[in-house]
This record gives C-alpha cells, sequence and structure tokens, in this order.
C-alpha cells in the first residue's frame, strides 16, 4: 500500500503514454550499479569556490524555470552592455554534463574530476581581471576529510542499517548549527572583555599602584556584581531557549529499511530518502526520485515566484514546497548544503533592527568618546592644582568611574534575559531578545483568520447539487479527487471526513493547490476534468444564481467551494475554459473559545486589529464580526488589485480577503509606511513574505517549518490567547528598562558636567573619589533600578528610546550639579569668615555627596510618579534607608563611603541650614526642570507623527 501510494505521481504522469520512461528507469539502474567512487580535499581559491556555487545554483535555477529573460532584464543589459548574472558564462555546459550524471563526492582524482575542471575554467576566466590580487589560497573540502560512498537507494526502500552506521561513523549527517544561542565561550567573553571594564580595570590598578585605602575599591563589587549577575542570566536565558527550541525542533519523514520514519533534520544522512508535501521547508538539499512540486525559493533568491521541479531536478535547503508532493534523495548534507555554504561567506552576526540596541550603542559611543578627554583634562588640572600624585590619580579615577552607565548595560541585557525566561515558563519562545522591543511597541497586529480568531478545524456543512451534467455521483468524482490529490490541509481533511476516498476514476493529470490558483483539478481518463475551489478562481465566469448563493452562505460566515466539470483536459497548469459549476459546498470554521476576549484586551490596549485572509472577505467579516473585531464591516477583496491599489486601502480597511502571498506583504509594508508598528502572525508557507516584513513575526510551534525559522516569536503552546501575555511581558519589559536607565545616565550626566565646570573653571577641585558615589549607586540606582525592572506596566511604548532617557534623565543630572555647585560656591564665600584654612575641606565634600544623594533621591520620586502600593513602599524603604545613612554619617561619620562627621559644633549649625536649604531648592527646581524636559518630548513625538502623516 505504501509503494503504491508513494509511486501513484510517477504512474499518473505514465499513464499519458510517454515511451521514455523505461529508458529513465535503466538509467538510473545503471547508475546504481556503478561503482562507488571517492574523492579527497585539495587546494582552491575562495573567490573560485563562491563564483562556482552561486553560477551552479542560478544555471539550476534557470534550468528549472525554463523561463525567457524579464524585459527588465534586457533593458539593464542594454543600458549596461553586461551580462545579467544568470547569463553569465564560463564555458561550463561540457563539465556541467558531467557533474549532472555524477556528483562531486564521487571523484578521487582532483585534477580530473568534473569540479575541478570547473574551478580551472573559471580561474582562467577571472585571471585577466586583476592578476596583482592573489587572494590567500585556503583548503576546500566538499565534505569532511573522509572517503564518501554514495548510494542511490530504491526509494520505497531508502538506506539500510548498514549503511547508515557507515553515515553516522564518516559525521556524514546534516549538523545544523543553532542560530539563536550563543555559545557559553562568547557569554563569557561579551561580558567580561568590554571597553568599560578595561577602563575599570586600569583604574582599580592605578588605585593599586597610587596605595590607595581600601574603601577606594567600592566601585569594583559593582562591576563584579555586574559581571557575574549578567553571566549567569544569560546562560539562564540560553537554557530556557535551548529547552524549548527541542520542542520546536525541525523534523523530516525518512525512509529507512522499507519503513517510513519521522526523524530529526539533524539525523539525515547523505543519499537518505525523503518525504516532502505542502508546507515542509526543505531540510538538506536533496535530487527528486519520484513526484512534481512547486517551490518556494524566496528565502535563497528573494523572489516569490514558485519554481515548478520534478525527476532529477535540485531541491535546496531553506526553501519550501507549495504545492504538491515528492520523493527526493538527501544529495549534500551539514555545511555542504547551498545556504550553508553562503552563509560561511558572511559569518559576522546581523544584529537586529531595534531601537533599543541602537540607542544604547550611541550611548556607549558617545560616553567612551567623551571620557578619554575628560580624564586627560581632569588629570592635568588635578595634577597642576594638587601635588599630591595619590589625590590626582583618585580623582582622576573617579571622573572615570563615575562616567560610566555600568549597571546600565547590565540592566538592559538582564532584564530581555529575564524577559525570554519567563516566556519561555509561558510556553514562548524568542528567536532574540530584542525580539521582546519589537514585540513591545506594536500598535497594528495583522491576523489570518485560521489558528488565530478559528482553531483551525473545518467541516462540511453542506453540499447542494446544481446540476447532473456529469457522468459520475458527487462522491465518486470528489472521492477520487481526495485521492489523487492525497492533500493533507485542513480543507482536505473536512473534505475527507464527508465524502471519504477512493480509486474509482483513474487520473492522468493533477493540478495541485496553491495559494495563487487557489483550487485544484484533476483529470480523469474517461469522465473528464472536476475541479474545486473558490469560484471565482474555479469558473472563467460565476452565474449570477451561483454568485447569488455563494454570496449568501458567505454571509452567514460561511466558506464556500464550488465544484465543477468539463469534458477537456487540463492544459499545462490551465484548467479548461468550459468548466461549469456542478454543486456548492459549504464548510464553517470553528471560533475559538478564548478568540472574543483576547481581540477584546488588544482594543483596550491600543493595538489595532486586521484580518488578512485568502477567503471570501464576505465570509472573514462576518467571522471577524462575531469574534469582536472592531470595524469588521469595512471589508474588501483584493483580488486583482495591484500593488499601488493595494498600498492605497491598507489603512483604509479592515478586513481583506482573497489575498496573495505577495499582496500579504505589501500590506504589512504599506501599515508600515504609514508609521505603525504593525506584528504578523501566521503559520503556512503562503505568510513567509508578511512574516519577513513585519516589525514582529509570531507563529505557532504548529506552523511550518518556514514559518518558524523567519519568526521572532514562536507560540509553542498553539495558543493565540498567550498573545496578551506575550505583549505584556514586552511592554514590560522595555518600559521598566527605559524608567530604570534614565538613573543611571543621572549620574553619567552629573559627573560629565561637573568634571566640565571643574575643568574650565580657575582653581576648582574636584570633590569626589571613588567611594564617594557608592551610595547612590548601591541605593538609589542600584536598588531602585532592580526592583522597578519587575513592576507591571501595559503601556505601548512609543517614541525613540534614547529621546525618553535623555528627557528623564538629564533634568537629575542637572538638579545634582546644581546642588554641588552651590555648596561648592558657599564653600568659597563662606571659607575666609568661618576661619577655614585646610584645603580641600572634607566637611564640604561629605555635604556635596549629601546633597547629590538627596538630589538624586528627588529624581528618583518624579520617576515614580504615578505612585502605586509597590512603587510606594519601595520609595519610602530607598529613602528612609537613605535618610538613617546620613543622619548617622553627619554624626558619626561614615569612612566607607567617605563621610566625615560634622562634630565641630562651631560649624555643624551653618552646614545644616546651607544643606537644608540646597534639599528644598532640589524639590522646587526638579518638577521645572522635568516640565521642561516633558514639553520638549513631547514636541519631538508631535514633529515626529507630523512628518510620518505627511510621509
Amino acid at each position: 500500500m505504501a509503494e503504491k501510494k508513494r509511486n501513484k505521481r510517477t504512474e499518473i504522469e505514465q499513464s499519458a503514454a510517454e515511451p521514455a520512461a523505461p529508458a529513465e528507469v535503466s538509467q538510473s539502474a545503471a547508475s546504481a550499479a556503478a561503482p562507488a567512487e571517492t574523492e579527497t580535499s585539495f587546494e582552491i581559491n575562495e573567490e573560485e569556490s563562491a563564483v562556482y556555487e552561486e553560477t551552479l545554483f542560478k544555471k539550476q535555477r534557470a534550468k528549472s524555470k525554463s523561463a525567457p529573460k524579464k524585459e527588465t532584464e534586457v533593458k539593464a543589459e542594454k543600458e549596461t552592455g553586461e551580462e545579467t548574472p544568470q547569463q553569465l558564462s564560463f564555458d561550463l555546459s561540457e563539465c556541467e554534463e558531467k557533474s549532472a550524471q555524477t556528483s562531486y563526492y564521487e571523484y578521487d582524482d582532483k585534477e580530473n574530476s568534473p569540479l575541478m575542471s570547473i574551478f580551472k575554467s573559471i580561474k582562467k576566466k577571472f585571471s585577466k581581471k586583476d592578476k596583482a590580487a592573489k587572494p590567500k589560497k585556503k583548503k576546500f573540502n566538499p565534505l569532511p576529510a573522509v572517503s564518501a560512498t554514495r548510494y542511490h537507494p530504491d526509494p520505497a526502500v531508502g538506506l539500510n542499517d548498514e549503511q547508515l552506521a557507515e553515515r553516522f561513523e564518516n559525521d556524514l549527517v546534516n549538523k545544523v548549527e543553532n542560530k539563536y544561542s550563543k555559545s557559553y565561550a562568547s557569554i563569557f567573553i561579551g561580558n567580561i572583555f568590554t571597553f568599560f571594564n578595561l577602563l575599570g580595570l586600569i583604574c582599580a590598578v592605578a588605585l593599586i599602584v597610587a596605595g590607595a585605602s581600601l574603601n577606594r575599591f567600592m566601585f569594583c563589587l559593582v562591576y563584579i556584581a555586574n559581571i557575574g549577575i549578567g553571566i549567569i542570566q544569560e546562560i539562564r536565558a540560553k537554557l530556557s531557549i535551548e529547552k524549548l527550541a527541542l520542542l520546536s525542533s525541525h523534523s523530516a519523514k525518512v525512509v529507512r529499511n522499507g519503513a517510513v520514519t519521522e526523524i530529526s533534520t539533524g539525523d539525515i544522512v547523505l543519499d537518505d530518502i525523503l518525504h516532502f508535501t505542502v508546507g515542509n521547508q526543505i531540510s538538506t538539499d536533496s535530487i527528486i526520485e519520484e513526484g512534481t512540486v512547486e517551490v518556494n525559493e524566496s528565502l535563497l533568491t528573494g523572489e516569490s515566484v514558485a519554481v515548478k521541479k520534478s525527476v532529477g531536478d535540485e531541491l535546496f535547503a531553506g526553501s519550501f514546497i507549495t504545492g504538491g508532493n515528492c520523493v527526493a534523495r538527501a544529495n549534500k548534507v551539514g555545511k555542504e548544503n547551498y545556504v550553508e555554504i553562503l552563509s560561511a561567506k558572511a559569518k559576522k552576526y546581523r544584529k537586529p533592527h531595534s531601537e533599543l540596541m541602537r540607542s544604547t550603542q550611541l550611548i556607549i559611543t558617545c560616553v567612551g568618546f567623551l571620557i578619554v578627554p575628560m580624564a586627560i583634562g581632569m588629570f592635568f588640572k588635578l595634577a597642576h592644582n594638587i601635588n599630591d600624585w595619590k589625590l590626582v590619580i583618585e580623582g582622576t579615577s573617579a571622573v572615570i568611574i563615575g562616567m560610566i552607565p555600568a549597571g546600565m548595560m547590565l540592566l538592559t541585557s538582564l532584564a530581555l534575559a529575564v524577559g525570554v525566561i519567563r516566556m519561555a515558563r509561558n510556553q514562548t519562545l524568542v528567536q532574540d531578545l530584542y525580539s521582546l522591543e519589537m514585540l513591545a511597541r506594536i500598535d497594528v497586529l495583522c491576523l489570518d483568520k485560521t489558528g488565530t480568531i478559528t482553531d483551525g478545524r473545518m467541516k462540511v456543512s453542506d453540499c447542494l447539487i446544481l446540476s447532473n451534467s456529469f457522468p459520475d455521483t458527487i462522491s465518486e468524482a470528489m472521492g477520487s479527487m481526495l485521492s489523487a490529490l492525497d492533500d493533507n490541509n485542513q480543507t482536505s481533511i473536512a473534505l475527507n471526513n464527508h465524502f471519504g476516498r477512493n480509486n474509482k476514476l483513474k487520473p492522468v493529470k493533477l493540478l495541485p493547490f496553491n495559494s495563487d490558483r487557489k483550487c485544484s483539478a484533476v483529470t480523469f481518463a474517461e469522465s473528464g476534468t472536476y475541479a474545486f475551489g473558490a469560484p471565482e478562481f474555479v469558473l472563467k465566469e460565476v452565474p449570477d444564481n451561483v454568485a447569488k448563493m455563494v454570496k449568501q452562505y458567505a454571509s452567514m460566515g460561511l466558506r464556500v467551494l464550488v465544484v465543477a466539470y468539463s469534458k477537456a483536459g487540463i492544459v499545462g497548469e490551465t484548467l479548461p475554459a468550459s468548466m461549469k459549476a456542478i454543486a456548492l459546498i459549504t464548510i464553517s470554521d470553528n471560533i475559538r473559545e478564548d478568540a472574543v476576549s483576547t481581540i477584546r484586551w488588544f482594543k483596550q490596549n491600543d493595538v489595532q486589529i486586521k484580518i488578512i485572509s485568502g477567503d471570501n472577505p464576505i465570509t472573514v467579516s462576518e467571522v471577524a464580526r462575531r469574534a469582536g473585531v472592531e470595524n469588521a464591516d469595512k471589508y474588501i477583496s483584493l483580488e486583482g488589485l495591484s500593488e499601488s491599489e493595494v498600498i492605497s486601502v491598507a489603512n483604509k480597511y479592515t478586513v481583506f480577503g482573497r489575498v496573495s502571498p505577495e499582496q500579504k506583504a505589501i500590506l504589512v509594508r504599506a501599515i508600515k509606511a504609514a508609521g505603525h508598528n504593525a506584528a504578523m502572525t501566521g503559520d503556512g508557507v503562503n505568510d513567509i513574505l508578511a512574516l519577513k516584513e513585519a516589525n514582529c513575526a509570531i507563529t505557532v510551534g504548529s506552523g511550518s517549518d518556514a514559518a518558524r525559522n523567519v519568526s521572532h516569536i514562536v507560540l509553542m503552546d498553539n495558543n493565540f490567547a498567550s498573545m496578551p501575555k506575550v505583549v505584556h511581558e514586552g511592554r514590560r519589559v522595555i518600559n521598566n528598562i527605559q524608567n530604570s536607565a534614565s538613573l543611571y545616565l543621572m549620574k553619567t550626566f552629573f559627573i560629565t558636567l561637573l568634571a566640565f565646570f571643574v575643568i574650565v573653571i580657575p582653581g576648582a577641585v574636584y570633590p569626589f573619589n571613588t567611594s564617594h558615589m557608592m551610595l547612590i549607586e548601591f541605593v538609589i540606582i542600584g536598588v531602585a533600578s532592580f526592583f522597578l525592572s519587575f513592576q507591571a506596566n501595559d503601556s505601548r511604548v512609543k517614541g525613540r528610546f534614547i529621546n525618553y532617557v535623555i528627557c528623564k534623565s538629564l533634568p537629575g543630572g542637572l538638579l545634582m550639579l546644581i546642588s554641588v555647585l552651590i555648596i561648592m560656591l558657599a564653600q568659597g564665600l563662606l571659607q575666609p569668615h568661618l576661619g577655614i584654612e585646610n584645603y580641600p575641606n572634607d566637611i564640604y565634600y561629605t555635604m556635596m555627596e549629601h546633597a547629590m544623594n538627596f538630589a538624586g533621591l528627588v529624581m528618583l520620586y518624579r520617576l515614580c510618579k504615578p505612585f502605586n502600593a509597590f512603587r510606594t513602599l519601595l520609595f519610602v524603604a530607598i529613602a528612609i534607608v537613605l535618610t538613617g545613612i546620613s543622619i548617622f554619617a553627619v554624626v558619626q561619620g561614615l569612612p566607607m563611603f567617605s563621610f566625615v562627621s560634622m562634630g565641630n559644633l562651631d560649624l555643624y549649625w551653618h552646614h545644616i541650614l546651607l544643606l537644608g536649604c540646597v534639599i528644598l531648592l532640589c524639590i522646587a527646581l526638579a518638577g521645572v526642570l522635568e516640565n521642561i524636559a516633558n514639553k520638549f518630548l513631547i514636541t519631538q513625538d508631535k514633529t515626529k507623527e507630523k512628518s510620518k502623516k505627511t510621509k
């Protein structure tokens, strides 16, 4: 039975009585009987290797498509006088014939192999272009450095145990590198060897050389904590991702020892027999042995046009099946796959388009550029004013350490890593950390009806016979079509459940379903052609009575398929023009129980819902209305619309029907162009292009391999109701990063501005050492930012990260600067009148530290607004701790933080009064500075929104 099913497509094509089939069989048998040969590694030029691989792929693609040149290519050649890539010729025809008959794995004579001949011809072709440039030679191994015996097993039997053992022993396995998980080495290196850590180490060494006291090294605790926590959390996130990734690991159906089994794609070996069907992503470069398929190679070529491939054609890893079924033999594995060869030429990690990442890197770059000149300027200024080199080094180190927002990077990676871990616990796989930010910014969510609003299950609700002018019963016709097409999508499952399968009619020509033609058809030997699908795609002209019934059923939320018949046969990929409707089949969708509440949540949280479907727009509109989608009555069919027309309606309608894969991508692109952040959900191969266009691509664990590969977020529980939790987590993480990062940059702004004033003002001395900053670092910034990062926050993330953070942190930095400058000014004015001769004065430095800490506390108060129970408790706790430490330091002194006791009663009340006035001034100025910053931020956002609307 299994053998009969595997050979079905071949038998159908052979029924056309073409006599060439036996010759092909004998040739295949002869090839299988040929003695196995091997190949060893040899030296080639890297540039030649790249040219060969790219040229061979394009030639194979051109052969598969068998299409003439596009007009644009001809025009380009006339303008430039150069041939398009598809036309490049290296005189490889003779070598290519040999290569087509025998794989390059099979040669052990490196000088006479077809591959070496190809390389020689390429080298000769290009040697005249640049004789001076001689790229470095390197070893090129088509396979690991072992001999590879090639097998041509029977597609019905596959490899046997002995052959499999030989493959595993020689490591000829399709091992694939995990692209989404950092190695342990990269985690340790990334957290330890940073520019800021290097500066901290230099300061620590300088302080050791200068003989500084132990409390000057307290900043090292912050750096050690940053490194340790960062490493631990990244490892936890790595383990969570890898554990969840096992659940979404790709699988493939292989034939071994005569049985079809499902294995991980990483366990495929060279020459394994593979079964591919609609929705499967090609897991390794393979040669088709049986069947005909339509393949989308857009992930490799960028072209979305499906390519038809049949016996003898090559399937490339990374492409996916959009129509038909086939049996293929693994021709390459692991790093020898075409897509892996291309990837090897560009191994550098491409960072995602993340506003958070760009802003963080910009901040680091700016601080890095400022630190060096500030440190040099401070060093020479202190050296000029102070004769004690120990104080010079301490002051310079304090500037460097103070300017570094050491905890901000830790906070960002920590918050993202914790977010990934929390989402993993909720059965959600995050492909990269910065996907959380993309998720937090979405304001438009594009959904496919199936799998989101409906649960994907369908059932035939009715079958209405329109005509008896066909030779068979509707059950015989539908059963024979379903048996011949052998599809496994949800529509086919519903039809199978209702009509069953039979083999009463003999098929001679198949037209499998794909997302472009939206119908399936079979020509039978004695009866003619039967087809079923969307009425407007099956029938050349839809009769008025049929159109009326279709509209009536569609308005009830039913999906309507028309069954049509013609005595004529299928010609190429075209249905007979004489197709007549003989029946209507209505199929109902089942709305998910949680769809209504989920859509309501998005509406309440400022996310607009758009439904994009390939079904009838009236049907989709009714389903959307039942699910509670706002403006569900605004629907349109995109059938036959041009790209410009699709763009013009993208932001005017809510429900889009009859949407092709290309139109889905255009819709998402148009929504983004209007200034929105769009998320796209999809699980099928027809969603790939749109998923790639979206700011955030979301799929489910049961989705196609290709959809999971290009998505940022994978819902492993296949539950659309998880989406609110996912979006909530993304918003919580990014909003809290923005708020907490403001605290770190507040200190950076303060130290930078203070150092600048000290450098430019004659006679001024920098008042702090490295231990002075520890209290604000630990209590106000460290503890507060840590606990604030766990706060719930459902506000949609808007605007630029850097604008928000600067507007929140700069007022705090200015407030701290003003408070310290006032005390510095008071020090200069009061010293002569109070008879203080010692310079520098530790009492005034202690007052500056108190003023700085309380200014920071005031800004924390502003940042915690609006208060809730958690924020109130947090602020009160920090205020009590800070006040208690300050009182203790005033009375007893606290050398750990460089506080000295104000035990001199002659000066005590003067200083307390001055400090109190500074604190009151901070409270008054904080609101003014924040209001100015907020007005600037609002103006920036309005300007940005206006520019988007104008665009």
